[in-house]
């Protein structure tokens, strides 16, 4: 059976990174390139061509093999599929989800890179749990993503979740979008690096010019990261700001979705999440409106660089028809006569079971009672839903120590009967296996 996939890529202002992946999530290649210094809106594309050939070469599948092309671009993307605005990159205009689809005969999905890389933390990262997500990205600027009950927020131009440039202090200094006081004029790495040269240039001591040098016109987050294990007050002083202003947005924003759940990811975090995210979570807790109610939880992101690829071939995965996610990786299966299970075409006899690859391998002997030697067999390759299925009139059990090993390989286990199982396995679009005893 051919398998299917799905393609996710990046568009960044320094590179364009992209993956190859099976429905349920797998990676199965990646490719990095470079953005070419000034690149043409058609430049660009071709880089976009070039790299997903590469992708199904590294992948030894064909056009012919691909679901569906999802893409984030930096910037505002409206309904059709347009690019609207990339202020960093020349793309401005260009009709990507058209362009895309008149060339691989495929579905195409385009969208905002923070709402994607929000999307990517809830299909597979932190937010797998929740339905209602802000995701918060302070980078050079401050990038945001919403998602509720499931879907993302785009908003009439397409334009929602620019978080970056909510007011946060009347009177703030001046954003680039021309507005004063805007989130990222305040806790965006521009911002934090503005602040402490004009710290620096009235003699202000710090231990930044000994990790930098003289020249503070970029400071990278590691060197941040750095200053504050070092205990500098000026760039801890500094931090706090940024801290606080996130803060307030985040209780604003709060109060205007009601989350489960702020992710927090990019560059600074990963560098400086030990100081912003315990000060998010605390003017969070301390908002006497939802002291009854519940606060959400603060989290960091959990996919790194992988959010956004991930989350744009989590786009265009919602356009593509179920039975082409399953069928395409997995195969069905159905109850046939003597207890046997039809998987695809052919008939199989308990006890066996279906690999989180879609292989089926047989069990060494007839039980009921699993301990950990044949449920690591069963989870070999890492499947995030196991299903098991026992005779009729007799019970599944599972050993505590096997029970431990699913949940720290944090594998959602389902002891059904029959039908259900079966059922279930079909819907199911996560990485997933199957055990018949």
């Amino acid at each position: 059976m051919a398998q299917h996939f799905l393609i996710g890529i990046d568009i960044g202002g320094t590179k364009i990174y992209g993956g190859l992946l099976s429905p349920s999530g797998r990676i199965v290649a990646t490719r990095k390139i470079p953005m070419p210094p000034g690149a043409s809106s058609k430049k660009i594309l071709e880089e976009v061509h070039s790299l997903i050939r590469k992708l199904l070469k590294d992948g030894e599948a064909t056009p012919s093999n691909i679901l569906g092309i999802g893409v984030a671009v930096p910037g505002i993307v409206d309904h059709d599929g347009v690019v609207v605005n990339t202020p960093n990159i020349a793309f401005s205009g260009t009709p990507l989800r058209t362009l895309l689809e008149k060339k691989y005969k495929r579905p195409v999905a385009v969208g905002n890179d923070a709402n994607l890389g929000t999307l990517g933390e809830q299909w597979l990262g932190a937010g797998r749990k929740a339905r209602n997500i802000i995701g918060v990205f302070p980078g050079t600027g401050v990038g945001g993503g919403m998602i509720v009950d499931g879907r993302i927020i785009g908003g009439t131009h397409g334009a929602a979740a620019e978080i970056g440039h909510m007011p946060v202090d009347p009177q703030g200094p001046r954003c680039s979008c021309g507005n004063t006081g805007c989130l990222e004029a305040v806790a965006g790495r521009w911002a934090i690096e503005r602040d402490i040269r004009a710290a620096v240039k009235k003699g202000t001591r710090s231990a930044i010019t000994r990790i930098v040098g003289k020249d503070l016109r970029r400071i990278k987050s590691s060197a941040l990261a750095k200053a504050l294990k070092a205990k500098d007050p000026l760039v801890t002083r500094t931090i706090q700001k940024a801290a606080e202003a996130l803060a307030r947005a985040c209780v604003s924003l709060n109060h205007l979705l009601d989350p489960d759940m702020f992710i927090f990811g990019g560059g600074v975090i990963e560098a400086c999440g030990d100081w912003i995210l315990p000060a998010v979570e605390k003017a969070l807790k301390a908002d006497p409106f939802f002291q009854r109610l519940g606060t959400p939880v603060v989290v960091a992101a959990k996919l790194g660089d992988d959010a956004v690829m991930l989350g744009a071939a989590a786009l265009v995965r919602r356009e593509i028809p179920e039975r082409l996610l399953t069928n395409g990786y997995y195969p069905r299966i159905a109850q046939a006569d003597k207890g046997r299970i039809r998987v695809g075409r052919a008939l199989y006899a308990p006890p066996f079971f279906i690999r989180a690859d879609g292989k089926i391998k047989g069990l060494e002997k007839k039980e009921t009672t699993l301990s950990p030697r044949p449920i690591k067999d069963i989870c070999k390759k890492g499947p995030e839903a196991l299903f098991i299925i026992c005779p009729k009139r007799k019970r599944a059990c599972l050993s505590t120590s096997a029970r431990d090993y699913l949940k720290k390989n944090k594998t959602e286990l389902y002891l059904l009967p029959i039908s259900a199982a079966i059922k279930a396995y079909n819907a199911c679009g996560d990485r997933k296996t199957i055990a018949f005893l």
